[in-house]
């Protein structure tokens, strides 16, 4: 979208000075995640959020609506082919859930247990919306980041733009490789020479007691054409015959050769410790004798574990002291501004989670039924009416875009199932 620039009020110093006015005097803010949390988060211009978010969630349409009917079709074909009355019920075979009844039940039961809880944060968040515009009847969707950052500003003394000076994406970036080293015994050497697709992309070899033992690629910075999400892109298994694992960890963090400071949001490098959390889990299960049994091939619905397992660290004051170091004064985090991050965090907990269970929902739904005249429209409708936390947009296509859907198929589930283990 393209804004005037007084849209850009409440956003931080560095984004403002990243995106200057074209010819026209307008700015142009993007759909990647560099662009939109960020103005998602801090925009005070309510109108300009909507715009974007409406960008957002019709990113692919209408092209992958028929992409994805096609997908459909085809798992639900190979699942009758096998004997099962529906793709989610043959895909639930090998995992912990067992069936397609249980995944329908975790969903639903969930869902009612979280209810009462994500609606009491929609009040406090539509309470605090109104001290901006009296007559709001409701949170939409762009307003989620902005007002839950309002709260967390003033109830819990907590403003996310005050840390982000300590979030150099070079130092966290180090920070990372040292504690994953030392958590696991690793040492991690960049391979200068290496081919890569994109002169951004570095290659780096993982050691293990001295003996190399895995390869693997960062593909960290946003760039035309490339995947706006964040996720580890398995490569080779590695196996017990001594083939040796490979994969690419992409994500889109700020770039240093754009601004040397990079400095990133905390929920970023939550994602980074995440994200490379299913890279070293990839990397080091190379013990097994058959490639789909190798690191995260293994049950999906536990492949989420050691990477939200690993997320914690991202809230450990003597862990981030280590790397969260402020851009300008070399000063580590102070270890009471990181208690209340802890502190501000557990609110929104409730309209987050069932957010993830409306995805959780969507996914699985739409995988239990037969997709032959399934309109994939009015089935958002009824997911939107069951299971969201906020209402729907208009003229809005979530399957579009919902990518989760390709490579999770009915399995988005697994992400609240997982973290029942990590937390525990």
């Amino acid at each position: 979208v393209e804004v005037d620039p007084k849209a850009l009020d409440g956003l931080p110093e560095d984004f403002v000075k990243a995106h200057k006015p074209g010819e026209a005097g307008k700015v142009k803010i993007t759909t990647d995640y560099p662009d939109f949390y960020p103005f998602q988060r801090y925009a005070k211009d309510a109108e300009a959020r909507k715009a974007l978010y409406q960008k957002f969630i019709n990113r692919g349409f209408p092209g992958n609506k028929a992409t994805l009917k096609q997908i459909l079709e085809l798992r639900q074909e190979k699942a009758k082919l096998l004997g099962f009355p529906t793709w989610a019920a043959y895909n639930s075979e090998d995992k912990m859930a067992k069936s397609a009844e249980r995944i329908e039940a975790f969903v639903t039961e969930l869902a009612k247990t979280v209810r009462p809880v994500a609606d009491a944060d929609l009040k406090t968040l539509l309470a605090r919306k109104r001290q901006d515009d009296p007559k709001a009847k409701v949170i939409e969707t762009w307003d989620r980041f902005y007002y839950a950052s309002k709260v967390r500003e003033e109830q819990y003394a907590f403003d996310a733009r005050t840390v982000r000076p300590y979030f150099s994406f070079p130092k966290v970036k180090d920070g990372l490789f040292k504690l994953y080293g030392e958590l696991f015994g690793l040492r991690f050497e960049r391979l200068k020479d290496a081919p890569t697709w994109h002169a951004s992309v570095e290659a780096w070899a993982m050691y293990v007691d001295g003996e190399k033992a895995g390869t693997f690629y960062l593909d960290m910075h946003p760039r035309d054409g490339k995947y706006k999400h964040a996720a580890v892109f398995p490569m080779q298994v590695g196996l017990k015959s001594g083939r040796e694992p490979k994969a690419t960890l992409v994500c889109n963090f700020p770039d240093p050769s754009k601004d040397p400071k990079a400095l990133m949001e905390h929920q970023q490098v939550v994602t980074f410790l995440h994200e490379f959390g299913h890279l070293i889990h990839h990397l080091l299960a190379n013990q097994s004798s058959y490639y789909n049994l190798g690191g995260i091939n293994v049950e999906w619905d536990f492949a989420e574990v050691p990477s939200q397992l690993l997320e914690e660290w991202a809230w450990d004051a003597g862990v981030l002291q280590r790397f969260a170091k402020h851009v300008d004064t070399g000063e580590p985090i102070p270890a009471e501004v990181v208690a209340k991050m802890r502190s501000a965090k557990e609110f929104g907990k409730g309209v987050h989670t069932m957010r993830q269970i409306f995805y959780a929902a969507y996914s699985f739904f739409a995988h239990n039924r037969d997709p032959e005249g399934l309109d994939l429209d009015a089935f958002s409708d009824e997911m939107y009416a069951k299971f969201s936390p906020y209402p729907q947009v208009p003229d809005s296509h979530i399957y579009s875009s919902f990518g989760h859907l390709v490579g999770y198929s009915s399995m988005y589930y697994t992400y609240q199932w997982s973290l029942v283990i990590a937390k525990d």
